[in-house]
């Protein structure tokens, strides 16, 4: 309903009896059409960005599972790393236990040189270069160690970039989405767009051969009005119609009639001057009288035309929405009116009452 809104915002205007054409309603679609191309173009580039981010998450899982492996290879490497220097480790706590008993003067076997005797101080020169292969491997180890803290600070921050991404392709696809809706409401649009105009035209051509100005039908945006002189309708301070009101709700009857799906706020205006005397036991302000004669007319629409009362709500706004000013007679008599407000659906209110005063 929101798009019909704004959609029908673009071709508003006040239509007098017998003004608008089709043509006109046909220049007013492609305005809005012309209005569409920026939203539309859009649409478009965010589809572009669905379509990159989704070649970037494939890019970015190919180097996840690149540096997951990465990472699965460097703690396999690391652990056998570790087992071999430990092992050496062991070996040469060994010997160094062995060589605590050991004078330096004498000869031993040593494994570390295939089994042959060798000199204590050749022993402690080979215990040296065995020290200092251990501290490279240490040194290698915590090298690798860090490299692998290295590599799953990056990894944490490639998983975070995919959430992400997904994040932004899951809003893309929305987007997506609501591009499709809003095609198959600018087709419906369109449709409706047209039936409107249809609906002016006819209404107004039912009603102007017999009524001329006495009812004047405009367009406000989503909604149709027929808007009716008090005085035509009803007697000053009464709110019974005249024979006149009768014939003219007659026929206004029959149009309303032919037009189903519709909802009908019926609304009274009165003008500012207050009521006095014998009428104020009756009437005690211009919110009731209004609210009287918006009721008559609702109740006569649905007494004989048999429409179903629940299209129907009425509504005395008293002097608070005039269209002229009060300071002249003329515009106090173009105040005083009943206006039919004809809505594409239910929209006057969401519960079922009929008669309200307004505020």
């Amino acid at each position: 309903m929101k798009l019909v809104n704004t959609l029908l915002a673009a071709v508003a205007c006040a239509v007098v009896v017998g003004c608008v054409s089709q043509q006109s309603h046909e220049r007013a679609l492609q305005d809005y059409e012309k209005s569409q191309e920026s939203t539309i173009a859009e649409i478009e580039r965010l589809q572009q960005a669905v379509e990159e981010k989704q070649t970037e998450v494939m890019q970015l899982q190919e180097t996840k599972t690149a540096l997951e492996h990465t990472v699965e290879v460097q703690d396999q490497i690391k652990e056998e790393q570790l087992a071999a220097v430990q092992q050496e480790v062991e070996d040469l706590y060994t010997q160094i236990r062995k060589l605590g008993n050991t004078p330096e003067t004498a000869s031993l076997p040593d494994p570390l040189f295939g089994g042959e005797p060798v000199d204590f101080h050749d022993l402690r020169a080979a215990l040296t270069k065995i020290r200092s292969g251990l501290d490279g491997q240490i040194g290698r180890v915590s090298h690798l160690r860090e490299e692998n803290r290295l590599l799953e600070k990056e990894l944490s921050a490639l998983e975070a970039r995919l959430k992400e991404v997904e994040r932004l392709k899951h809003e893309l696809e929305m987007v997506r989405k609501a591009r499709e809706l809003q095609e198959a409401q600018l087709a419906k649009v369109k449709y409706e767009v047209l039936t409107v105009g249809e609906e002016i035209d006819r209404i107004t051509k039912a009603l102007e051969a017999n009524f001329g100005k006495s009812l004047v039908v405009t367009q406000h945006h989503d909604r149709l009005v027929l808007t009716m002189l008090g005085q035509v309708l009803f007697e000053s301070g009464e709110a019974d119609l005249t024979p006149l009101g009768l014939k003219i709700m007659k026929q206004v009857g029959k149009v309303l009639a032919s037009l189903p799906g519709k909802s009908i706020q019926v609304e009274g205006h009165t003008d500012n001057h207050r009521i006095y005397g014998q009428l104020q036991k009756q009437y005690p302000t211009n919110w009731e009288l209004s609210t009287a004669r918006a009721t008559t007319v609702l109740r006569y629409l649905i007494e004989q035309t048999g429409m179903e009362p629940n299209q129907f709500s009425a509504t005395g706004y008293a002097d608070r929405r005039p269209v002229m000013t009060n300071e002249t007679e003329e515009g106090r008599a173009q105040n005083r009116r009943v206006e039919i407000v004809l809505y594409p659906e239910r929209v006057v209110q969401d519960n079922e009452t009929v008669a309200t005063l307004a505020p």
